[in-house]
């Protein structure tokens, strides 16, 4: 005889092919024991009050049971089927189920139960830990100490180039000219091998002690969000490691946390076609496209990613195409298996983009060529012409 098994929020319930209640048990009316009961149902576990039914089972004489669950129970076949008719059943009839069983007194006191029992739930979920939710934060603060960055230093070029206007010339990194600055200062005193023959002779005008001393705290300021924003780097190229190695390795840490950035999440990234991958952050001039207003967009962020800056620029749209397909394997792999398959991704990968590489070289010479072969016949039949032979068109 085959019954069908189904867990619910009042406890687990048998029904036989008729759809007729054989057996049941029923879960304590207790929210928090009923929120760990479901949270184990919902990993697959084996609870006592399936435990218990199914030896139930056993003792009348069933042999088969068909539920939602993969597992093995010894003295009895046990069945997968997720849409099985005792979950059909139970989730049309559990309100009656609780009140003819004296689980419950009221409609009321069930809804208020299920209640607590959601909230409990929801609560448990939100407490799991989301790694990509702290690298989405995390690869957010980068981009915003870039800009502040890049903003402070600029203000800082245009407050030391009126001291010394030769050093903010020729010192093109803001990092480096922050840490003479910082360090040295005073024009007599920088040893900067390109700015020692400008120290006596600089078109700048004189700073006193006060002066320096501000513009030397402020450039400090600048080499501190430097140092914060290359540790915050350094956690996410440690952390996207572990979390997302298949989409790390393709796209490079911070390029992979971008994109699950603009996406939400792993799991929305996963889902997600590699046309769509590969127009993220890139919605603005797409909407302008949609409306009649420019060129339909070719990539998103993954434009930062080298094998795109490298690609020659007719090829970077086929480049990053063959990108975003090789990026949504990586992230359902990550999502879905938890696999490291990205060497065999990155294999994939560059032997698709020299292929491309290749055949945009091919397309170009066989342009060159007819483009030479129709300047060499009209040069043969203007020389023609000039020799006073009719000219013969093809």
């Amino acid at each position: 005889m085959k019954v069908f098994v189904a867990t619910s929020i009042i406890g687990v319930f048998a029904f036989d092919e008729k759809g007729t209640m054989v057996h049941y048990n029923l879960f304590p009316p207790r929210p928090e024991l009923i929120a760990e009961r479901l949270e184990k149902v919902k990993n697959g576990d084996l609870i006592p009050e399936e435990e218990t039914l199914l030896n139930d089972l056993i003792k009348s004489g069933y042999k088969q049971v068909a539920w939602d669950k993969k597992i093995d129970f010894p003295g009895i076949t046990c069945m997968y089927e997720p849409d099985n008719l005792g979950a059909k059943t139970l989730q049309r009839d559990f309100r009656r189920l609780a009140l003819d069983l004296r689980w419950v007194e009221s409609q009321q006191e069930l809804n208020q139960l299920m209640t607590t029992v959601n909230i409990m739930l929801t609560k448990k979920e939100l407490r799991k830990p989301k790694k990509d939710r702290i690298l989405m934060h995390a690869v957010g603060v980068v981009d915003e100490l870039d800009r502040t960055i890049n903003t402070l230093s600029e203000r800082m070029r245009e407050w030391y180039g009126l001291y010394y206007p030769e050093a903010t010339r020729l010192i093109n990194t803001h990092d480096q000219l922050a840490r003479i600055i910082c360090e040295e200062g005073e024009r007599e005193k920088i040893k900067h091998k390109n700015l020692e023959k400008y120290s006596k002779i600089s078109a700048g005008m004189p700073f006193s002690d006060s002066d320096l001393k501000a513009v030397q705290e402020y450039s400090g300021t600048i080499l501190q969000l430097s140092k914060a924003r290359e540790y915050v780097a350094e956690y996410i190229r440690t952390e996207s490691k572990d979390i997302m190695p298949n989409l790390a390795a393709v796209a490079g840490p911070l390029i992979a946390c971008r994109l699950v950035a603009l996406a939400g999440s792993m799991e929305k990234l996963a889902k997600m076609s590699s046309s769509t991958i590969q127009l993220l952050g890139a919605e603005k001039a797409l909407f302008r496209h949609l409306r009649g207003e420019g060129r339909a967009p070719k990539f998103g962020v993954i434009f930062a990613h080298p094998s795109v800056q490298n690609a020659p620029r007719d090829e970077r749209g086929k480049v990053a195409r063959v990108l975003a397909a090789k990026l949504t394997m990586a992230a359902r792999a990550d999502f879905y298996t938890g696999k490291n398959i990205s060497d065999q991704l990155l294999k994939d990968m560059k032997s698709k983009v020299d292929g491309e590489r290749k055949r945009g070289i091919r397309k170009a010479e066989k342009t060159r060529n007819e483009r030479e072969a129709g300047r060499g016949k009209a040069l043969n039949r203007s020389r023609a012409g000039s020799m006073g032979h009719p000219v013969r068109h093809a």
